[in-house]
């Protein structure tokens, strides 16, 4: 377990960054909405070209399904994947509060 004084470093407003953020506020917008719109143009982009260039429909059903063309290996991975999902996800939101930001990485 942890000691409160270590608690108590983690969620000083200081202990980071020395009290100043990395970004402004500002910055931090631009980089978010910067990259969204450059992801959405990509992919608009990207579907747009298939369809003049290769003159196929993707429906939301053959994009889900891969055109029904997944094996069992790769959908019993899938299922494993989702199954084990939630505990690692607990245990490194407990790990990250019991040591840090950096204990999860670890």
């Amino acid at each position: 377990m942890s000691s409160v004084s270590e608690v108590d470093a983690v969620l000083d407003p200081t202990a980071y960054f020395g009290g100043v953020a990395p970004l402004s506020q500002s910055a931090g917008y631009l980089v978010v909405l910067g990259f969204g719109a450059l992801f959405s143009f990509l992919t608009t982009n990207i579907v747009m070209f298939n369809r003049a260039f290769s003159g196929t429909m993707e429906t939301s059903e053959n994009f889900n399904t891969a055109g029904r063309m997944v094996k069992t290996g790769l959908t019993a991975s899938v299922v494993v994947s989702q199954w084990t999902w939630a505990a690692t996800l607990l245990q490194s939101s407990y790990v990250g509060y019991a040591y840090g930001v950096s204990g999860p990485f670890w």
